[in-house]
This record gives structure tokens, C-alpha cells and sequence, in this order.
């Protein structure tokens, strides 16, 4: 459903349309249909059939379920008996009852609707004239503007016939309508119109069945129903209904992270229109660009207490239980508080699931989105690899340094030593470690950076004066240019692109913590990077990155020429057609730290910089080991 038009006539010339099955859906029917079913078979003289083989029948039209339940061909005489023999025992049976089956908050939910300027549709597998009598016993025809039956169309659901009728009718576009049922024919016709869809776990099919149909969102109840739709018009919450949502798992097809929230948050600080971000979400949702489709949330399987929560850290079990615990204790603490007693024993653990846990909790932080900074702070300890800051040491030799100064004096390092450091690196990788959880070693990736964390090295952990000797605001500020310097030696690296919206996170969680706990967030970034670049077993070269510093040290774009905004708006159109979620959350960055330093020429050279999906390697053949 759109949410955003250029301008204010355009807004309202939108006809903003919601779809609604009705069995099952809006009416509790699904359990009278049964006796109906019964009543008809009876009727002619046959055996009642199974409730399980009747109810995997609803949502189909009375043709197809009888043919499928007798067992006969749909122009059999029989089947348009059972048909006739229904619809007398549906008079007697379901009509009488039929305000009792209404769904709790349904009447409410639809008048809520339209009081929000929502055109309410029906779209059913009944025919016209039997879901027009049901509306109308159940006290609710009068809230749908049309309806669409079986009988209406040629192709009845799941075909798209039902769905583009009524766009047709009401002259709306598929963008600005959506699809709300209880089966996976109604999400199949929804995808096929091409409008978004809302699954309801209360009807016929489960959540499982309802998932392998790709809806846009899954919804327990009517109000949370109401909720998504009213989240997608003009003005409202759309963004935080993304955010809030808990219909998927942190994680899929093992230790790959879920990333769709860090991309809503990127897109919606770029000014893209919400239905496009609602899109990129839903395309996302269906596919990751890894081919791989995200998993359903998973039931907590224990209860973390204060007593226990260290028990579990870094042990990659039940990130669910961890989101029970922190949403429990922000609720009796607040934001800050929480922030200030947990995170320090977390922070160290920042660099683990390729930093992003990190990135979750930060950017949700930035977006000022409770829900997901609760699942970034359990993602945090689901994840927890330590690059142990406690280490550092402060080197004496290095008080004068910047963190540019400190990165190119550890490029020349490597740059004398390369052969010896990068055969110490592939020894250390090539060892299997016992302290590290058997996933990583299948990633490959992130088991390189844990045993690089874990093992250390003098250079990782000799502290440079500017870690605890000026103000982290202007580290961070200091940090960004360099890592940014390393993107642009390597452009498109996907690893060391990590390491940039990590930065954005950890400065956001930097600052939502103590003046004084402050320092330790910069002296945990820089640690965890130096050993993410370690495990990489080579380093950029001391040579490409002066040369390019010495392009844009002193570079400043001038903010108000109009070439830039065009090539910012060029940036961003490129990133919205991205699979790649990594990109828009690259420009999303860039952007913003453009402006912050006023301009500097390489935040908008490196927004430019697109990375590509890496290939999974060949141990994702494997099982996960979950």
C-alpha cells in the first residue's frame, strides 16, 4: 500500500485499498463450515468426511472442495448437488450464528479503517451471494465498499482475477492495496496482483504453511491487522511497523544474518518513499541476494535471568529467551540504564557475527527504535566473540599519532613483514579451535576473524595515545576518514565495508552510553578492526593509501552546489535497485557523514563504491549447527 506521493493533490487523488478473505479471516467460520459440510454430506446419503480433509478445503470455491472431497470430476452432477445441499444447510446452520463468529476487534478494526480514509474490500472463494448474506448477518456488509465471489470471476483464488477486479472497480493501483487472509491462496493471488499481503495465524493455515507463501507480514490478531495497514497510509508508521515486526529469525540457513531492519533504517534516513522501503522489505523477505530465504522467529526455550544471562553468551542459543530478558528489563530499567549496566560486559563482543549485532543495536539506537535496539543487544550476546580490549596496553611511542597516523604506521608493518605475517594468519586459520562454535567454522569468514580475535597480536593491542587522550567525538570522526581510506584502497570489499557501518553503530551506542564508559566503546572498535583486517592475512598498501589521502585530506565538496545533490540522488537511486542491502546502508553512511564534516570530498566518492554479494563457500553445503 503506497504511503508517499509528490505532492499533496496527487495524496489525495490515492484510493488506498485493503482486501479481505472472509472464511476464516474476518469470520471465525472455518468451525461451522465443518458442520455444514457435514450436514451436506448427509444429505446426500454419504459419510461425513474427516474435519482435517474438510478444513484443508476452505478457502478453495464449493466446486473444487467437493470435487476433492467426493472425489469426483468438478462437472459431475453429484458435486453441484453437494454444492445446492450446502448452501441450504449454510442458511440454517452458519447464518443464525454469524455475528457470534466474528474474529474479537474485527468490527472495530474495519470501522478504524475506513476512518482512516481505508476503501475495505472482500475477495472470497464463496459465491457472491453467500458472502454477501454472511456480511450481512455478521453486522459488517456495510463496512466493504465491494465484493468480489467465486462466482464473480472466471479464475477464483488463488488466480489474481479476484485481486485486479476490484483494483479495476476502484481504480487503485496494486502498490496502494493490500491482501489480508488466512491461506496461502490468498498471499498467491495478493503476490500475483502484485499487492502487498498480510497473513493471519488464527484461521486455516498454520504459520509455517502461511510462510512458504512469501507474505509481506504475519499478524496474530485483527488489531495487529489494523495496525500494519494504518502504518502503511500517508504519514504514519511504516518504518516502525518494519522495526517492530517479530515474524522472522535473527539469523537463517545458519549463522547468515537477517538484514532487511539495518536496510529500512538506511532507506528511510535517504528520504526513500515508504512503499518502496515496504517493497524492498517484502523482496527481501522472499529472497535474501544470498538465494536463501529468511526463517520464521523461534520460540524462546528457556527463561534468562540476571542469575543466568552471562551463562549463555556467546553460545549462540536462544536469542529469543535473550529478547524476552532485555525487553523485561528495559521495561523496569529504561533505554539508558540498561544500556549503561549490560553493555560494557558486551562491547568487547562487538566484531562477532561480522559485526552485525553491533550494526542492529546501533542503528537501531540512531533510529531511536526500541524493539530492534532490544533484539541488537540479545544479538550481541547470542553472538559474542571477544577481540578483548582488556589487552591493550598503551604505547608510549604512539602518544602523537591520529588514527589515520596509527593506521598507515600498521600498513607499513605489514607491508616489510608480509610474507611471515601473512603465514602466521593462514597457520593460526588453518587450526581448529575448541573455544569457538562449530557454525563459524562453517562460515569460514567469521571463523578467521574469531581465531584472529582470539590469538591477538602486539600491534592489535598496543593502545594509541588518541584512544583515551582526546575526545571520542572527534576519534570517531578521525576513525571514519580512515576506514574510509581503506574502503577506497579496496573499493567494493565487503568485509572492510562492514567495518564502516559498524563505525556508524558503535558511535551511535558511544554515545548513548556514560561520558566515562565512552573511551572503552573507541578502544573496542579499534581493537576489533585491527584484528578483522588481521584475519584477512594481508593489509592495503602503505603507498595507495597515502596517495589517496593526499587526494582528500583537504577535499570539500561545496554543500550547496547542485551537482552534488544530483549525484547524492544518483547514489540513492542506484542503492534502492540494490539487492545487495550492504549498499544502501553504504550510501546511508556516506551521506550522513558528508554532512557532518561539511562536505569532505571521499564520503561522497566512496557512497559510489557498490559492493556485490561474496559467494557462499563450499562448507555451506554442510548442515547448520544450530
Amino acid at each position: 500500500m503506497s504511503t508517499t506521493r509528490d505532492t499533496e493533490e496527487n495524496e489525495e487523488a490515492v484510493t488506498h485499498v485493503a482486501m479481505f478473505d472472509l472464511d476464516g479471516t474476518l469470520v471465525d467460520s472455518p468451525r461451522a463450515i465443518v458442520e455444514t459440510f457435514a450436514a451436506a454430506f448427509e444429505a446426500l446419503g454419504e459419510s461425513p468426511r474427516e474435519e482435517a480433509d474438510v478444513r484443508a478445503t476452505i478457502g478453495l470455491p464449493l466446486e473444487q472442495a467437493f470435487a476433492k472431497l467426493l472425489g469426483a470430476p468438478q462437472d459431475d452432477p453429484v458435486v453441484a448437488d453437494g454444492v445446492a445441499r450446502y448452501q441450504e444447510a449454510f442458511r440454517t446452520v452458519i447464518l443464525p450464528r454469524a455475528r457470534s463468529l466474528v474474529f474479537p476487534g474485527v468490527a472495530e478494526g474495519l470501522a478504524e479503517l475506513r476512518r482512516h480514509g481505508v476503501t475495505l474490500t472482500v475477495a472470497t472463494s464463496k459465491f457472491h451471494r453467500s458472502a454477501d448474506a454472511l456480511l450481512a448477518a455478521a453486522g459488517l456488509r456495510e463496512q466493504f465498499a465491494v465484493l468480489i465471489g467465486a462466482d464473480d470471476v472466471a479464475h477464483p483464488k488463488p488466480h489474481p482475477e479476484s485481486g485486479l477486479r476490484i483494483l479495476e472497480q476502484l481504480g487503485a493501483r496494486p502498490e496502494d492495496a493490500v491482501m489480508v487472509g488466512d491461506t496461502t491462496h490468498d498471499l498467491k493471488m495478493a503476490h500475483s496482483a502484485g499487492t502487498g499481503s498480510i497473513a493471519v495465524t488464527y484461521g486455516v493455515h498454520g504459520r509455517a504453511e502461511l510462510l512458504s507463501a512469501g507474505p509481506s507480514h504475519v499478524a496474530e490478531t485483527f488489531p495487529e491487522v489494523v495496525a500494519y495497514i494504518l502504518g502503511m497510509l500517508p504519514g504514519s508508521g511504516l518504518v516502525d511497523g518494519l522495526l517492530d515486526d517479530r515474524t522472522y529469525h535473527i539469523e537463517f540457513n545458519g549463522h547468515l544474518t537477517n538484514h532487511v531492519k539495518h536496510a529500512v533504517v538506511a532507506l528511510a534516513g535517504l528520504g526513500v518513499a515508504p512503499e518502496r522501503i515496504r517493497d524492498y522489505h517484502d523482496n527481501y523477505i522472499r529472497m535474501t541476494p544470498y538465494g536463501c530465504a529468511v526463517e520464521s522467529a523461534r520460540p524462546a526455550g528457556r527463561t534468562i535471568d540476571d542469575d543466568n544471562w552471562l551463562e549463555f553468551v556467546g553460545k549462540r542459543q536462544d536469542w529469543a529467551a535473550y529478547c524476552e530478558f532485555f525487553d523485561r528489563r528495559e521495561r523496569e530499567l529504561g533505554m539508558p540504564e540498561l544500556l549503561r549496566r549490560y553493555l560494557p560486559q558486551l562491547l568487547p563482543g562487538w566484531a562477532g557475527a561480522l559485526q552485525h549485532a553491533t550494526i542492529h543495536l546501533g542503528w537501531a539506537l540512531a533510529a531511536g527504535h526500541r524493539w530492534m535496539a532490544i533484539e541488537g543487544i540479545s544479538y550481541l550476546a547470542f553472538s559474542y566473540v571477544s577481540c578483548h580490549p582488556e589487552r591493550s596496553v598503551p604505547a608510549a611511542a604512539q602518544e602523537a599519532e591520529t588514527p589515520k597516523d596509527s593506521l598507515l604506521r600498521i600498513a607499513r608493518h605489514w607491508e616489510a613483514n608480509q610474507p611471515q605475517l601473512g603465514a602466521q594468519v593462514e597457520n593460526l586459520v588453518g587450526e581448529t579451535s575448541a573455544d569457538i562454535h562449530p557454525e563459524l567454522r562453517r562460515s569460514g569468514l567469521q571463523y578467521r576473524i574469531a581465531r584472529m580475535l582470539g590469538e591477538g597480536h602486539p600491534l592489535i593491542h598496543d593502545a594509541p595515545g588518541w584512544i583515551e587522550g582526546q575526545d571520542p567525538a572527534a576519534s570517531w570522526d578521525e576513525l571514519a576518514y580512515a576506514v574510509t581510506l581503506l574502503y577506497l584502497a579496496e573499493p567494493g570489499d565487503f568485509l572492510l565495508l562492514h567495518l564502516i557501518t559498524a563505525l556508524h553503530a558503535m558511535r551511535a551506542i558511544s554515545d548513548a552510553l556514560p561520558a566515562e564508559e565512552r573511551p572503552g566503546v573507541v578502544k573496542a572498535y579499534w581493537t576489533g578492526i585491527l584484528g578483522v583486517l588481521f584475519s584477512r592475512g594481508h593489509f592495503s598498501t602503505p603507498g595507495k593509501l597515502t596517495a589517496l589521502d593526499g587526494l582528500f585530506d583537504t577535499a570539500t565538496d561545496d554543500l550547496s552546489d547542485p551537482r552534488w545533490t544530483r549525484e547524492w540522488d544518483w547514489h540513492i537511486a542506484r542503492a534502492v535497485e540494490e539487492e545487495e542491502e550492504h549498499n544502501p546502508k553504504l550510501v546511508h553512511v556516506m551521506r550522513e557523514l558528508w554532512h557532518r564534516t561539511g562536505g569532505r570530498s571521499i564520503y561522497r566518492v566512496a557512497a559510489g563504491q557498490f559492493t556485490a554479494t561474496p559467494e557462499l563457500p563450499p562448507t555451506f553445503e554442510q548442515p547448520p549447527t544450530d
